[in-house]
């Protein structure tokens, strides 16, 4: 099985690829237009690979699954970055917030292996304008190293000084959680799971 984890994008032919008929009509109207799923935190199961279709609205999120035989192509919230995507999308949209914080995002985070997910980096990858004025910019980091609360708390502060709050999630293996959580937290912590989430009190403990 080819590579794939939780918030990669994934291209394919035809909507006839994803699994079931029970699309709702917004997706019928909008994933044609992309043919992008992302991949969600789940078990893939009899080679189902767990997915994902965005809609223009927030509320707009369908759960469905694939086979891996359907990819045509794999974008990862890490090439967004490494390409420099956001220079590449129009004057207008660059002006969103969430967009025009990305260069300044990106001196902050030099050193990380990071990401952007979310709308912002569903549009960075397909062209569809998913993102909005209100958008928060969504970040995903896979460490080398764990970092206690006051750095957590620092990193934070200079990543939502650009007009839009940044998100920043941490990537363990296939586990994930809110470096905001973390560093505001004086107790256990909510880590998501291939399953369902569990409490922790030390997030960088490997489960």
């Amino acid at each position: 099985m080819v590579k794939i984890e939780p918030h990669d994008l994934l291209q394919i032919s035809s909507v006839e690829d994803l699994s079931g008929d029970n699309l709702p009509v917004w997706a019928k109207t909008v994933f044609p237009n992309s043919l992008t799923v992302v991949v969600r935190r789940s078990e893939i199961l009899n080679k189902q690979i767990p997915v994902g279709i965005r809609g223009v609205k927030r509320e707009q999120r369908f759960a469905t699954y694939i086979e891996e035989t359907a990819i045509k192509n794999i974008i990862t919230p890490y090439e967004l970055v490494n390409a420099k995507a956001w220079e590449r999308v129009s004057e207008a949209r660059k002006e969103l917030p969430a967009i025009k914080a990305l260069p300044f995002v990106a001196d902050v985070l030099q050193g990380y292996n990071w990401g952007i997910s979310g709308s912002v980096g569903f549009e960075l990858a397909t062209k569809t304008e998913s993102a909005k004025t209100t958008s928060d910019l969504d970040l995903i980091w896979k460490p080398n190293h764990s970092i206690n609360k006051k750095t957590a708390q620092s990193l934070l502060k200079d990543l939502n000084q650009f007009g839009v709050h940044a998100d920043l999630q941490v990537i363990q293996h296939n586990n994930g959680f809110s470096l905001e959580e973390y560093a505001n937290s004086s107790s256990s912590i909510m880590m998501k799971t291939l399953g369902d989430p569990i409490l922790v009190e030390d997030p960088w403990i490997e489960k």
